[in-house]
């Protein structure tokens, strides 16, 4: 016979599992959501079977502490502890699926279920996944800064201040629709507010060359983005929520010549020079 601390663990380390089984206890699937609004609810399920013993407990962790434990034996069989981010509501929850309600930032972690059957063999199965509670932002990024004209070896100095969010938006920069050089950018660590939403600032700064104007015109776009690399592998998400973009617009401060254009030039003075001395 074994005792608790002997029993044969198996362990399911993804957000969805089929079929996880080991001696006739079975996890037919498992399910943690990878995100959820704030203030939405979120059901965590683990349904499970049993082939031929019963049921000793059915657990549930948030970061590897105890928030919600059945043990059918007991009376009563439900216990609730306290936790900060977790309210569990009970008039929803069942063993193998738990509701929080109104879920905050704090409720983000890894969450994870322990089924256990009864003696003799007290046969376990873990399965656990990751929650991240996120708030999009309202609005778009904001550009600071700039001129509406520029001329060739002007500086540009420009900030992009993200709409506050949680996680805090990426800001990146195009200029012309091309990313812009590394070292054109400098990111401050995001700061939080006092409602938990993060805001990011970024600014670039660089030297315009010719090839910087487009038909006499500089586009310049901040790009906002909240999926990041957490969420990034979740299609619904990255569809639910695209990018924001802000747009910067600014006119030549007078002719530019493109290299191509400027050669021409040059070869065209060069000629008509060489023509007159000729003459």
């Amino acid at each position: 016979m074994k005792g608790r601390e002997g029993s044969d663990r198996e362990m399911c380390e993804v957000e969805r599992e089929y079929m996880v089984v080991t001696d006739g206890l079975r996890v037919r699937e498992s399910d943690i959501p990878p995100y959820k609004l704030r203030g939405e609810t979120a059901e965590l399920r683990c349904d499970y079977e049993l082939e031929s013993s019963s049921i000793y407990s059915v657990k549930w962790f948030k970061d590897d502490e105890e928030f919600y434990r059945y043990l059918p034996k007991d009376t009563p069989p439900t216990h609730y502890y306290r936790m900060t981010g977790v309210t569990v509501d009970k008039q929803s929850t069942v063993p193998a699926r738990v509701v929080l309600h109104k879920v905050g930032f704090n409720s983000s972690g890894q969450y994870r279920c322990e089924v256990s059957a009864e003696a003799p063999d007290f046969n376990t199965v873990n399965c656990r996944g990751s929650l991240m509670v996120v708030e999009p932002p309202a609005d778009g990024p904001v550009i600071t800064g700039g001129r509406t004209k520029y001329h060739v070896n002007d500086t540009v100095d420009l900030v992009c201040t993200s709409s506050p969010s949680r996680p805090p938006s990426r800001l990146s920069w195009l200029i012309n629709g091309r990313q812009a050089r590394p070292e054109f950018v400098t990111k401050e660590r995001p700061y939080m507010g006092k409602d938990g939403l993060m805001t990011q600032i970024s600014r670039l700064v660089f030297v315009t060359r010719p090839s910087h104007f487009h038909g006499g015109k500089l586009k310049i776009k901040c790009v906002a983005d909240i999926t990041g690399e957490t969420l990034a592998k979740h299609s619904a998400f990255s569809h639910t929520f695209k990018p924001w973009e802000r747009l910067f617009l600014a006119s030549a401060g007078g002719q530019v010549l493109t290299p191509p254009a400027s050669l021409l030039l040059f070869l065209f003075l060069a000629s008509t020079l060489g023509l007159t001395r000729l003459r």
